[in-house]
């Protein structure tokens, strides 16, 4: 018979009110270790314990049995609309206590954390004041790195490094993304290079303006990984976007060098040779004129091109300059 839920809801609920085992122990008059014990499922609290813990963190027993421990998607879905109002509407404070009242409430759905911070995300550049505002992305902070669920890890991690981008702590980005290995994960490394080198010379209007134009690039390259396995047209679109949205908000001009490869990778799937020789000569190009010296960089393109889709124009003279460039800073 599968065990009921109970300790991990308690840990949940302890977490969230930020008390520690020995802390709870005390208020229910019983040991640390029996607090371990319910949170590692070895054992269930004693049945008269039960409407205490229910009393101290506002809860329904039913509730602490595992009993609907969910929203429906429509309360859902309700509940993340009235938070991301909130944010859009400049009340970031009032949108925050929503937040953290939903994972009070459901402290093991780590779904819904991550899925409220990523949707209220985009709207915090809206709070003028930027000692609150780094308030606000520290508790984000707090919430995201107390999601264990393996299904969210990814997304956790992506989200951290844009929350720690977000208040400078460019390593601790980084770290959030040393295990991960995708396309975006490239990005948002580049970025982080670009943005340690340049953040002290950009006002706090263009350091708004970077900071969400650089998110609405990640938020493409997104969606680039799901279609460029389903629709190789709507990829190039949103690809060509991308270079709108660099030129239009002038962002870096060293973001063109992934967008670049992006698309000539798109093209090579396509088997559209000469397209992608023509990005490649963009690539190139841009190189010359300002090549980048960083080998960590520089290994990140060596990679991305040495993929199996660019077999098809690697024998070209101009894939052949390409390479013997990048190599030169290796």
């Amino acid at each position: 018979m599968e065990r009921l839920p109970v300790g991990k809801i308690i840990q949940g609920l302890r977490k969230a009110k930020g008390i520690t085992q020995e802390e709870l122990a005390e208020v229910l008059g019983v040991s640390s270790a029996a607090i371990s014990k319910w949170e590692n499922g070895q054992m269930y609290p004693d049945i008269t314990l039960f409407p205490v813990i229910a009393r101290y963190f506002n809860i329904s027993i039913d509730y602490l049995f595992g009993f609907s421990n969910d929203l429906s998607e429509e309360e859902y879905l309700k509940n993340r609309q009235e938070c991301i109002k909130l944010f859009a509407s400049g009340k970031c404070l009032n949108g925050m206590e929503r937040i953290k009242r939903l994972v009070y409430l459901y402290p093991t759905n780590d779904r819904i954390k991550i899925d409220l911070l990523k949707n209220v995300l985009p709207y915090l550049a809206l709070e003028k004041d930027s000692e609150i505002r780094e308030n606000l992305i520290r508790q984000m902070i707090l919430i995201c790195q107390r999601c264990i669920d393996d299904s969210v890890q990814s997304q956790k991690h992506f989200l951290l490094a844009h929350l720690f981008i977000m208040i400078k702590k460019y390593e601790d980005a980084s770290a959030c993304l040393v295990d991960e290995n995708e396309f975006m994960a490239i990005d948002m490394k580049n970025s982080l290079i670009l943005r340690e080198n340049n953040a002290n010379a950009i006002d706090i209007i263009d350091s708004t303006i970077n900071m969400l134009g650089i998110q609405l690039i990640y938020e493409l390259r997104n969606k680039v990984s799901y279609w460029i396995k389903n629709d190789l047209t709507y990829t190039k679109d949103i690809l060509e976007k991308q270079c709108t949205l660099i030129t239009v908000l002038g962002l870096s001009r060293n973001l063109y060098f992934m967008v670049y490869m992006n698309m000539a990778y798109v093209y090579c799937l396509s088997s559209q040779k000469n397209a992608a020789l023509e990005l490649i000569q963009k690539f190139i190009t841009m190189y010359k004129e300002n090549p980048i010296k960083d080998s960590m960089l520089i290994n990140v393109f060596v990679s991305g091109f040495s993929s199996q889709p660019f077999d098809i124009i690697r024998n070209t003279s101009a894939f052949i300059e390409l390479n013997q460039i990048l190599e030169e800073y290796l």
